[in-house]
């Protein structure tokens, strides 16, 4: 009884490793009769081709950077005080000189008070010196002149000299109070300017309680909120110009001398799906002892020069975003097909041959894309006829009429 139940076993094991055969030898690439047969009654599909074929391609290498507004300033306070209100948030955009936060001022008023008090009393300090000049040069005047008549009375032996020496006296009394006069007079100027002094620069302090924008942007960054202790060189606020975008790349000492300044770049934002093209502006000539690498800026959208339609920043663009950017390095000799001729599937990229009135499925690699061209490194060679634009339902082995 246990022999046919042997038997029957073995029969199928038999049939499941022949099926399997099957499929293996199928899956090397013995299906296109299969393929062929099944397509045969379909119609053909018209399809456009194109003769994959070598040609000069730019050689570039890649760095990656960062997008940078125009101008970026990080507004900070210049002194010790709480921070009363702020009045931006992040996102908001502002003008020239629009007060953005405000500290608290109650010691700048004071100070600033106080500074005009003085003032007052240096004003009125000089007025009342003046009066004392014009005052002690009356009398001045009259006792030189008293002194005159004594000098000469004296020598015609008409007054005492008693007389003679109280005159003398008085001349030099009043003239030492004239002298004396016209020095506090001087010391009312100075008094006068300390005060003028003073109330500039309380009023400097109490503008520093008023956080401006030094131009017009977009707040990118609010590091308060009212209620903190703002101190000399804490930052507040981080205001970015409006204005053309560009990238600050980290460029490796080896391109030290090929990127000068006007040398055009291509640049591809992945978070933002936007690609532009930009041109050198800046080279930084310092090189960061620790990557070994310089700094390169990169202003977008100003290939065509400063002016034209395609001077426009790109729109979607933010500070901030991850950038790739490519410079150029030369041709060389690549084979490429056009971008639409490419059909992903997952990981895997694919594109359609026509042979013998069939298109076949090839399985490529791609390497830079450059405009509606890619390149091809390898699962394709030159000459064969590649499907520009395959259509969706499209499968392997169908039978296809090229367009005219």
């Amino acid at each position: 009884m246990s022999q046919p139940t042997s038997t029957l076993a073995l029969t199928s094991t038999l049939v499941v490793a022949l099926g399997f055969a099957s499929a293996c030898s199928a899956g090397r690439g013995e299906t296109r009769p299969a393929q062929a047969a099944a397509t045969s009654a379909a119609e053909p599909i018209r399809v456009a081709v194109t003769t994959a074929a070598r040609g000069p391609v730019e050689r570039t290498f890649e760095a990656s950077g960062t997008v940078r507004g125009r101008n970026t300033a990080v507004l900070t306070s210049r002194i010790v005080a709480g921070l009363r209100e702020v009045r931006v948030r992040a996102g908001d955009h502002v003008r020239a000189g629009q007060v953005l936060a405000v500290l608290e001022d109650a010691d700048a008023q004071a100070t600033l008070r106080r500074a005009r008090a003085d003032l007052q009393a240096a004003v009125a300090g000089q007025a009342e010196a003046e009066h004392a000049v014009r005052a002690s040069t009356a009398a001045a005047r009259v006792a030189g002149s008293a002194h005159v008549r004594m000098i000469y009375l004296v020598g015609q032996g008409a007054v005492t000299k008693q007389a003679f020496e109280e005159a003398e006296a008085r001349q030099q009394t009043t003239s030492a109070a004239q002298a004396l006069a016209e020095a506090q007079v001087q010391a009312g100027v100075a008094h006068h300017d300390e005060a003028r002094a003073a109330i500039a620069g309380a009023e400097a302090v109490l503008g520093y309680t008023r956080i401006t924008a030094p131009f017009a942007g977009k707040v990118i960054e609010r590091r308060v909120d009212p209620g903190s202790q703002a101190a000399p060189g804490m930052p507040l606020l981080v205001v970015e110009q409006e204005g053309p975008l560009h990238v600050e790349v980290a460029v490796d000492e080896s391109h030290a001398n090929t990127l000068p300044v006007g040398t055009t770049a291509h640049v591809e934002v992945a978070s933002a799906a936007e690609e532009a093209e930009g041109r050198v502006v800046e080279v930084v000539p310092a090189l960061d002892p620790t990557s070994r690498a310089f700094m390169v800026k990169v202003e977008l959208g100003s290939a065509a020069g400063p002016g034209s339609p395609s001077a426009a920043p790109p729109q979607g663009l933010r500070a901030g975003m991850f950038a790739r950017v490519r410079f150029p390095m030369g041709l060389e000799d690549r084979l490429t097909v056009p971008v639409t001729a490419i059909r992903p599937s997952g990981d895997l990229d694919r594109l359609f041959v026509a042979e013998g009135g069939r298109a076949w499925l090839r399985l490529i690699t791609l390497g830079r894309r450059q405009g509606g061209s890619v390149e091809v490194l390898a699962g394709l060679d030159p000459g064969e006829t590649v499907l520009t634009a395959p259509p969706a339902g499209l499968v392997d082995g169908a039978r296809i009429e090229v367009r005219p």
